[in-house]
């Protein structure tokens, strides 16, 4: 049963790892086409429509994998295409909804977010993007539900081949455009690029979930049901876009020109959810199952895999957040061009295991019948961030602002291990002992990166070799570090 929850993980995580790859192409094309200036532009736009995409979606997809699952279970199936066919009706019905509200208040939304002394010929190209953007609300909710409805059943792979080829859509309708059309008409019709993305995806979850549509149906609270279990979800797993929210907000008054905010906001955090992305796909497995598992009272096996799972995932986000932190101004500059992204890279890259390790105890967590705790601790998080983000962000910049992140997402996990605590799955002791192994493991292996980059220098070769090959030695000497130490604290235990 573990064994198959992570190949499941696996499945989804590939998807997911292979999109961001994609996606970061694209970025990487477009911010080199545009510049920081023009991108600024692209991000005071993208920031307020991933907050209402994430409304328009709230919690559609852990909500709905696990009222499915959950249906499954007691052999109600009828009851899951009635769930389906309802479900479709509200998710078009929250799509127009969230449009129209950014439509009739997209003026109100960006006083906000755009930074001190814009003009008026900045604030109407920025709320034509805007408007450009709000036209994929029309669809992403019913992507969100398709992949959560598909997931329920445990079928992973339509949402990882939906997520691979939504991106290679834009990139391919990208590098057509963008040899017509420049600067600030790009940044429009990437968002237009964005909703073929989007549909694409859609049509083919929908090749994949009609099927279901034609099936006997029961007639059942469907919609009550899935917003009491969705909107557990929606809360908690909304907390980053929050914080950006909360960012978007406060920073641009520091930062309107230099690129600080284009980088910070948007290109080095497309980086770090590379390793993210893996903590994500293994929680949106294990929501359904550790649920599941808690109706049968199968308590020592929900426990066997949450000890395993939450171990692996600190095992991998700790050396990718030391590597990328040892790699930070050649990592970035491998993708961008801002003068100092490889200092803000440096310093985000914290971010990976906090919200990683936080993505994964959301998995386990978020449906137990404690999970009202995590959703005040999301709550708490939120004004924290917003509190301290305005007394530490005029003494220190963007390093501030990821304080009050780091502090605020702390919360949300301290809450986390307290829910599974009262349930039976204590995880605080063995991760903490975890994450020690981890970071010891991951020190030995770059002292020894450290004395063979000494030793030999590859100055002659272009910095993409270098950084694959110290990789790749830094992983290898880890993996082995990792067994050694395991092995030793088994014998000295013995």
């Amino acid at each position: 049963m573990k064994d198959k929850t992570l190949l499941q993980a696996l499945i989804l995580g590939l998807g997911q790892v292979g999109a961001k790859i994609l996606s970061l192409v694209f970025l990487f094309r477009f911010a080199n086409d545009l510049g920081k200036d023009t991108m600024s532009l692209y991000a005071y736009a993208y920031v307020p429509f991933s907050l209402f995409a994430d409304l328009a979606c709230f919690g559609l997809i852990p909500g709905t994998s696990k009222l499915v699952a959950k249906l499954l279970g007691q052999n109600d199936e009828e009851k899951v295409n009635y769930l389906l066919r309802r479900g479709t009706i509200y998710c078009i019905f929250a799509g127009i909804l969230f449009f129209l509200f950014m439509l009739f208040f997209s003026r109100q939304i960006l006083k906000i977010s755009l930074f001190e002394g814009f003009n008026e010929e900045t604030f109407t190209t920025v709320r034509t993007n805007l408007f450009m953007a709000s036209l994929s609300l029309f669809v992403l909710p019913l992507i969100h539900f398709y992949k959560g409805f598909l997931q329920g059943h445990f079928i992973m792979y339509p949402s990882c081949i939906s997520i691979v080829l939504e991106n290679v859509v834009k990139l391919i309708l990208y590098i057509v455009l963008a040899r017509f059309i420049y600067d600030t008409q790009l940044v429009f019709s990437v968002f237009i690029i964005y909703l073929v993305g989007y549909l694409v995806s859609f049509l083919l979850l929908l090749r994949y979930v009609f099927p279901y549509y034609l099936k006997k149906n029961t007639k059942f609270a469907s919609i009550p049901t899935l917003l009491k279990t969705s909107i557990p979800f929606g809360i908690a797993t909304m907390f980053f876009t929050i914080y950006q929210f909360i960012d978007s907000v406060s920073l641009p008054v520091l930062y309107p020109k230099e690129g600080y905010y284009t980088a910070y906001m948007f290109e080095t955090i497309r980086l770090i959810f590379f390793p993210i992305v893996i903590a994500q796909a293994l929680g949106g497995v294990l929501n359904p199952k550790i649920n599941y598992m808690f109706q049968e009272d199968r308590i020592d096996e929900a426990k066997a895999i949450a000890e395993r799972c939450s171990s692996l995932i600190i095992f991998i986000l700790i050396p990718f957040m030391i590597l990328m932190r040892y790699f930070s101004k050649d990592i970035y500059g491998l993708f961008y061009k801002q003068e100092n992204g490889g200092a803000i890279l440096y310093d985000v890259t914290s971010f990976i295991l906090f919200f990683g390790l936080y993505k994964v105890l959301i998995g386990i967590s978020i449906g137990l019948p404690k999970a009202h705790y995590i959703i005040l601790a999301t709550i708490i998080s939120a004004g924290a961030k917003y509190a301290l983000n305005y007394i530490l962000v005029p003494r220190l910049g963007y390093v501030g602002a990821i304080y009050a992140t780091l502090i605020a997402i702390s919360i949300c996990i301290l809450a986390a291990y307290y829910v599974l605590h009262r349930e039976g799955i204590c995880l605080f002791l063995k991760n903490l002992k975890d994450i020690l192994l981890a970071v010891l493991s991951t020190g030995v292996s770059v002292i020894f990166v450290v004395i063979f980059r000494v030793c030999f220098l590859l100055k002659s070769y272009p910095i993409y070799y270098s950084v694959i090959l110290y990789s790749l030695l830094l992983f290898g000497i880890y993996y082995i570090s990792l067994i050694f130490f395991k092995q030793t604290y088994k014998l000295c235990i013995k």
